[in-house]
């Protein structure tokens, strides 16, 4: 009763290129998908941050409070030894090339008030040893750490050269206090130890 009209070829061939075509658009989605999750897992590899757990923490499980209350006390003793000689490396060590951006870098390191206190008179200071050439360096020879965590003492010899000569050698003491600011240790107050104190 109901036969099967032939079909006739153009229409065969009309069928194949379609069914062609949607392969080819099916794979190209498919391909354009897996493009994008690659670089999508790519981007939160590099932008997801890792957090390290001290194992003591984790085999507790215990939860620990942290408290920005603006105190030093409780920071590590070498922390603060470290960052007062980074600090004072700083403004102690340089050449007439970067003696002007290690003094900046320095002033950045200070809280408000001591910046407004000295950043004209140390950026002065920085252009005058530019224009004499004056090239320092200071080297760490002992670090105190107060008890308390309030100041450290750094005593070294600074050696001081003008045109290639020594023109200064001594040894000193400088006392760097720290205030934290914002969640960051800025400087509070840098003096150079006296032999009255």
């Amino acid at each position: 009763m109901f036969e099967k009209k032939p079909k006739a070829y153009l229409d065969v061939v009309a069928n194949a290129f379609s069914t062609v075509q949607a392969w080819r658009s099916a794979a190209f989605l498919l391909g354009a998908l897996a493009a994008f999750l690659a670089y999508e897992l790519v981007h939160q590899s590099q932008n997801t941050p890792v957090v390290l757990v001290p194992y003591d923490l984790a085999a507790n499980g215990t939860n620990m409070k942290v408290v920005t209350n603006g105190e030093i006390r409780g920071t590590s003793v070498e922390y603060l030894a470290n960052i007062a000689m980074a600090d004072l490396g700083l403004i102690l060590n340089f050449t007439p090339d970067n003696v002007i951006t290690q003094h900046r870098r320095f002033l950045n390191r200070v809280t408000e008030d001591l910046y407004g206190q000295q950043s004209a008179a140390m950026l002065a200071q920085a252009d005058d040893l530019k224009k004499k050439g004056v090239t320092q360096s200071f080297y760490t020879s002992d670090v105190r750490v107060k008890a308390d965590g309030s100041s450290v003492e750094v005593e070294g010899t600074q050696i001081r050269y003008t045109g290639g000569k020594e023109m200064l050698r001594s040894t000193l003491t400088y006392i760097i206090s720290y205030k934290v600011y914002k969640g960051y240790m800025h400087v509070a107050d840098l003096r150079q130890k006296t032999d009255a104190k």
